[in-house]
């Protein structure tokens, strides 16, 4: 990677850095970890939820729910809920800058499509 390359990858992330989805994400994180029990239950979320995503499913809809239902401490806990909420925030956010990373420079990815 060029210096010019690696000056501009650096400025951008000082960018997100100064987001307030990355800065209400890291906030909440700290709260979190200060939580052991909190901490861990989202964790275990987290890995069942990555989990569900990356596997097929005989009956997604009825499997989701069973995810869900199985964490819905999660959900009356305004602290996880808040996390939660925040985690996505941001992750969608570093989704939208692939997406137009990707749709703005030439990276043949058509093979994906068969």
């Amino acid at each position: 990677m060029s210096g010019e390359t690696q000056l501009l990858m650096e400025q951008l992330m000082e960018a997100v850095k100064r987001t307030q989805e990355y800065n209400q994400y890291q906030t909440l994180l700290e709260s979190v970890k200060k939580h052991p029990d909190i901490y861990r239950r989202i964790g275990e979320f987290r890995r069942g939820s990555i989990v569900f995503q990356m596997t097929d499913h005989a009956n997604p809809i009825e499997e989701n729910n069973a995810l869900q239902k199985e964490f819905a401490d999660l959900q009356t806990n305004g602290l996880a809920n808040e996390f939660l909420a925040a985690e996505h925030q941001y992750c969608m956010m570093i989704k939208r800058m692939q997406g137009y990373f990707l749709d703005h420079l030439d990276l043949e990815l058509e093979f994906l499509d068969e």
